[in-house]
């Protein structure tokens, strides 16, 4: 639409059709940030080429930028690479966590922890937000639009297992496990 405007001030008003060309470019330029950040949070191409951690550094940042909370993330153990499938679940189930604890329980302050162990990863995602009165409640069929239930399905495909600790207005921590071969 910006640019058939363009196109018609063309020959009426060079100048207003060089202003419009201004704004076109701009959404475009906007456009294209919003589309790149769709990718990213689709599926990472950093996770394939520099593994988990240093994209989930990134992407901390990034998010903590964007929402204006504060995260910490704090990493142990021995940095490597894990099995790909391992490594988009923990990050997906990372971003889910995040993004409940910005948008339903409203946190201002995030930790997340990543414990790379010999044989088993240990994540916690612990917020300052509002909290459920019970973990039955996070888990309940209506409470799926949370996607609490399925990270937690996610989890347990993969053979782990994740605790849920929530206290209503004083934040939830969610901690998970991953055995690794």
């Amino acid at each position: 639409l910006q640019a058939e405007i363009c196109e018609r001030l063309f020959t009426v008003d060079p100048a207003q059709a060089q202003v419009e060309l201004g704004n076109l470019k701009h959404s475009v330029a906007a456009t294209f940030q919003k589309v790149k950040g769709f990718i990213l949070n689709l599926r990472p191409m950093m996770l394939d080429d520099l593994g988990l951690v240093p994209t989930l550094r990134r992407y901390v940042d990034s998010f903590a930028e964007n929402s204006g909370v504060t995260v910490r993330l704090n990493v142990s153990g021995a940095e490597r690479r894990l099995a790909s499938y391992k490594e988009v679940t923990i990050f997906r189930v990372i971003q889910e966590l995040l993004n409940h604890a910005y948008e339903q329980s409203h946190a201002t302050n995030i930790q997340v922890g990543l414990d790379l162990g010999e044989g088993i990863v240990r994540v916690s995602v612990e917020d300052n937000g509002s909290g459920f009165e019970s973990v039955e409640a996070m888990l309940s069929p209506s409470a799926e639009r949370f996607g609490l239930a399925t990270i937690q399905e996610r989890v347990e495909m993969l053979g782990g297992a994740v605790h849920f600790d929530t206290v209503l207005e004083r934040g939830t921590k969610v901690a998970f496990e991953l055995p690794l071969p």
